[in-house]
């Protein structure tokens, strides 16, 4: 009766007290809420071309609980060894079996994953007592033969877990504007980043019941919470220029061997980006370089800096046609290539004299260009480049853009002024010169950048949503943007140093930049130079944007210039972009000439 007494108040103690907790820790045994995740979504070119999807793969995990299971065990080592688990019990201890079927996982699994046993045993002995992922990213036909290796050989305590993988179809174009996930599928950098929480979704649920065997029992299948498909995302690229693009970015690579090269296209009226490219990129399917060359997995076009040269000269004689100290026609006296006047030397590349402003722009005279920023004052000129957007991010939806460097006027020495008007003594990117470059297009206002058509949601009904907060801004009168672009077609001229960046049937506005290469910490590099050209066509009506950054072009015996050697990639790629954009010509007698001309050749031949 004390026993039965005892036993009952211990009854009693279990069931009122811990009974709900018990049953709680005995479901866990057996019962699973299983996390559904959502699909990512995908990313698509302007045209709806697919540049990034999820694709369905595989994780084989083990689980180091399961396969301390004795039972299990014997029975593994039964199969391999052709007799009856209970033989395998008699012969072997306890821990012996359990070695020895550690042993036998290692060595299956070693065989099927392609890969030496011994570091399949040390991953699962290095196991904190949670499940260990052994291989990732498993298709789905390999899965099935893994699935079939496990279930020929009863191993237990292993188990293939579902998940996703970024599948990019065309892994070398556009890959630092796209960027990538980490193994969690979350995003890392590019539009894959900026853009992770919208093509997340949101996850599901389910609550399952399993057997020993991690087997789910489906008629035991609980609550199912169905996860939410991400949004896509459709980016301004056109593809079939961005292919243009890369290819004659390739074709620099192989022949000037720079250090760097970036470039940028735009449409001008609306700030959308049409292609965007640097070198050397990366294998977004490897992360690995191309080439041979280390990968650079950042965006160039928005991260790095570098000293403009020339093509700056549009924030001096933007700001002083706006302020009505200067015009196009006004006389500049540029000192035969040597000026001294304020204590300090200007040179020239070649020795001028009288020149208009117009001339002393298209010919890129450094001394020129101070002269007639010099009645700015170096307050307002430093105004001015706020303004042009130098100083500050554009804004543009990518990851890690860089503000540029402008230092403020009370840290100018006494040649600031003068370097800055020429382009040296300020760092920008090349998406913020490329941004200066429209303001001029925009006949004197900026419009901030944009990769992003929109976002769509999944479903037939969906339709593509773009929140548009770019709030447009004046820089400099409209009169003075046309002065400007009048100064950029006279550098288009055969006399001025943009006349290789020419495209027939078009009027291009252009600027070349040719700057000294400075490196941090040790100064301007003898012999080394940044190159760069910038422009716009036709020039009435402006429909394409583009600019050229080189960095350290080798080229052998020859000088080092952005009109020798960028403008001729601005014209490579803008004869391709009229083509691809429908853009038509202003000047299409200069196309009928070209023709004829070919024709006559041909015909001669």
């Amino acid at each position: 009766m004390c026993l039965l007494s005892v036993l009952s108040v211990r009854l009693l103690q279990l069931e009122a007290f811990r009974g709900e907790s018990l049953s709680a820790e005995a479901r866990s045994h057996y019962e699973y809420k299983e996390t559904l995740h959502a699909q990512r979504g995908r990313i698509f070119d302007r045209s709806g071309e697919l540049l990034a999807r999820s694709q369905t793969v595989f994780s084989l995990v083990a689980d180091p609980y399961h396969l301390q299971d004795l039972g299990q065990a014997c029975i593994g080592l039964s199969t391999r060894d052709g007799e009856s688990p209970q033989s395998v019990r008699k012969r072997y201890l306890p821990e012996e079996v359990l070695s020895e079927y550690r042993g036998y996982v290692a060595q299956t699994l070693g065989r099927v994953l392609r890969i030496p046993a011994h570091e399949v045993s040390r991953s699962i002995k290095d196991s904190d007592g949670g499940p260990v992922v052994l291989a990732r990213n498993i298709e789905d036909d390999y899965a099935r033969q893994i699935e079939k290796v496990l279930d020929e050989k009863k191993l237990r305590g292993l188990y293939l877990k579902k998940g996703e993988r970024r599948y990019y179809p065309s892994p070398l174009s556009l890959t630092q504007v796209i960027g990538y996930v980490d193994q969690d599928g979350s995003g890392v950098s590019g539009v894959e980043k900026t853009f992770n929480e919208e093509m997340l979704g949101t996850p599901g649920y389910r609550y399952c019941e399993r057997d020993r065997k991690r087997r789910e029992i489906l008629a035991y299948r609980g609550l199912q919470v169905e996860p939410t498909p991400g949004k896509d995302v459709y980016l301004t690229i056109d593809m079939a220029l961005q292919a243009s693009v890369e290819r004659e970015l390739d074709g620099i690579i192989d022949k000037f061997r720079p250090e760097k090269v970036s470039t940028i296209w735009m449409n001008p009226k609306t700030g959308e980006v049409l292609a965007m490219a640097s070198r050397p990129h990366f294998d977004l399917a490897t992360r690995e370089g191309i080439r041979g060359m280390d990968p650079i997995r950042r965006n160039p076009a928005v991260t790095d800096l570098y000293q403009p040269g020339s093509t700056f000269k549009v924030v001096g004689y933007g700001g002083a046609f706006d302020r009505g100290i200067a015009s196009p026609s006004s006389n500049v006296d540029c000192h035969q290539g040597n000026y001294t006047l304020d204590g300090f030397p200007l040179k020239d590349h070649h020795p001028y004299g009288n020149l208009t402003a117009r001339q002393a722009f298209a010919k890129s005279s450094n001394i020129g260009a101070y002269l007639v920023a010099r009645p700015l004052n170096k307050h307002v000129f430093h105004h001015y480049m706020g303004q042009f957007g130098f100083g500050g991010k554009t804004g543009i939806e990518l990851t890690a853009e860089a503000n540029g460097r402008v230092f403020p006027v009370s840290k100018w020495s006494r040649t600031s002024f003068s370097s800055q008007v020429m382009g040296y003594e300020v760092a920008v990117t090349p998406i913020q010169m490329a941004m200066a470059c429209t303001v001029i297009a925009n006949k004197g206002v900026y419009l901030p950048p944009t990769v992003i058509s929109g976002t769509m949601a999944g479903g037939r009904d969906a339709a593509l949503e773009k929140s548009d907060l770019r709030a447009r801004r004046r820089v400099i009168s409209e009169r003075a943007a046309e002065q400007v672009k009048v100064c950029m077609m006279d550098a288009m001229l055969d006399t001025g140093t943009g006349a290789k960046g020419r495209v027939a049937g078009y009027t291009v506005a252009g600027k070349t930049g040719t700057a000294r290469k400075h490196i941090e910490n040790v100064g301007y590099a003898k012999g080394r130079y940044i190159v760069s050209f910038m422009g716009f066509l036709p020039a009435d009506n402006p429909e394409l944007v583009g600019l050229i950054v080189i960095d350290d072009p080798r080229v052998d015996g020859k000088e080092v210039y952005g009109g020798s050697v960028a403008a001729p990639v601005f014209k490579a790629i803008s004869e391709d972009a009229v083509k691809i954009l429908n853009i038509d010509p202003d000047k299409p007698e200069e196309l009928l000439g070209e023709d004829a001309a070919t024709l006559a050749a041909n015909t001669a031949e």
